[in-house]
């Protein structure tokens, strides 16, 4: 499960009254439409814990087997109009699961309402998934999906034996594709149910930068960004060899224009595992430069946190025992803090919770962070080589060494050579 805060950065820190603004190169303009049907935002969930019943409190069209285990749920409606009642059912003599989903809300599984899960990895028979088309009335979307993940034999706490856990997603992207030249560019926003609006100088937006067909909306993917108004920023993305920005998106005419910018226009810093990391200065508490490739030579867990943010405040104690543990095995701990407060206030906070390894004041990492890296997650954290090549951004979702908690230690462990 996550355990980090999805923030803009710049909403925490209006006081730093920073305003940054993309030039727009090139004229070329590019029109596309939207497509019918609302996707689910996968990177954010929400938990649903599904209650054992038995076969005699539901209507379905669907044959229960009396040996099948049920359970069922409610998943939230992303269009704010309650909830989907929904049944997972898990035969006696299949390992394939699957759920049943009230989609038009008659108070019956019809037999159009059965919806197959699937093993997302072959090796891994714990987590499967499946989408969920919720029917949109009076709107020019139809359909509106829920991303739902189950994870078999997973607990949490305070859940019975009887229990399952699923996740669910909670908001939508407008998806839509612009003729670029020829090349059909796959682009998304955010779509609020509440005003039934886009607003693509607010909130999460993305464009298919490597052409695939997909668009990766980590938080640290190029093809995704978090816009604020409040920044006058153009949010410029590289889609091959192009640098495109949204110019509108326009639902009532069914209209996307994309423009065209010179590369200068392009701010972000694309990170992968295997890249070298950028090299960027900062001043330290003491008000001393640095720069990280300074660091060279050294194994370097990167921390980008902050006192007001819960979850890192919950990783403290493990990035205290880190670099105790592994100072002799060549590792150092660099933290890129972000708390407004002044930075005397901030220090104090350090030396109280033995936090003395080296840290960035925020003013001195901002645009760095917030226009570069687009750093949205709290905590962000990077695991550096002796090189200065990224080993790890910490998603494990995608095979990456963990960097939280206890499984911190677990990788430094395995990873870093013993002391001589």
């Amino acid at each position: 499960m996550k355990n980090h805060l999805k923030l803009t950065i710049f909403s925490l820190f209006l006081i730093l009254s920073a305003t940054v603004s993309t030039l727009a190169g090139g004229d070329k303009e590019y029109i596309g439409q939207f497509d019918t049907a609302l996707i689910a935002n996968v990177e954010d969930y929400e938990k649903i814990v599904f209650k054992h019943v038995t076969a005699d409190a539901i209507k379905s069209e669907t044959a229960l087997s009396p040996r099948a285990h049920l359970t069922a749920g409610q998943f939230i409606n992303p269009q704010l109009n309650g909830s989907v009642r929904a049944l997972l059912v898990e035969e006696e003599d299949s390992e394939t699961p699957y759920v049943l989903v009230d989609l038009n809300n008659d108070s019956t599984f019809g037999k159009n309402e059965k919806l197959e899960l699937k093993q997302e990895d072959k090796d891994n028979p714990y987590i499967w998934s499946t989408t969920v088309n919720l029917p949109v009335a009076g709107n020019f979307f139809k359909t509106c999906a829920i991303f739902v993940r189950y994870f078999k034999t997973f607990k949490i706490e305070k859940m019975t034996p009887q229990e399952r856990l699923f996740t669910q997603s909670t908001e939508v992207y407008a998806r839509g594709r612009v003729d670029v030249g020829g090349r059909k560019v796959l682009v998304q926003y955010a779509y609020s149910f509440v005003d039934k609006s886009i607003d693509f100088q607010e909130g999460w937006q993305g464009m298919d930068g490597d052409e695939n067909g997909e668009i990766d909306m980590d938080s640290l993917s190029p093809e995704a960004a978090k816009a604020a108004r409040a920044l006058k920023e153009t949010i410029v993305f590289r889609v091959g060899q192009s640098y495109l920005s949204t110019k509108k998106a326009d639902l009532k005419k069914n209209q996307i224009v994309l423009r065209e910018h010179e590369a200068k226009d392009y701010k972000r810093i694309e990170l992968a595992v295997g890249k070298e990391f950028p090299e960027f200065e900062f001043t330290d508490f003491d008000g001393k430069k640095r720069r990280i490739s300074e660091f060279r030579g050294k194994y370097v867990l990167l921390d980008v946190w902050g006192f007001w943010c819960p979850p890192c405040r919950k990783e403290m104690p493990y990035l205290r025992e880190a670099a105790k543990r592994f100072k002799s095995r060549n590792l150092v701990l660099v933290g890129l803090n972000t708390d407004p407060v002044p930075f005397e206030q901030v220090k104090r906070s350090l030396e109280e919770n033995s936090m003395m390894w080296t840290q960035a004041k925020f003013e001195s990492v901002f645009d760095f962070l917030n226009l570069q890296l687009r750093v949205e997650s709290f905590p962000t954290t990077f695991l550096l080589t002796p090189e200065g090549k990224i080993l790890s951004m910490s998603r494990q979702e995608r095979g990456e060494p963990d960097l939280r908690g206890k499984d911190l230690l677990e990788t430094l462990d395995e990873i870093l050579p013993e002391s001589e």
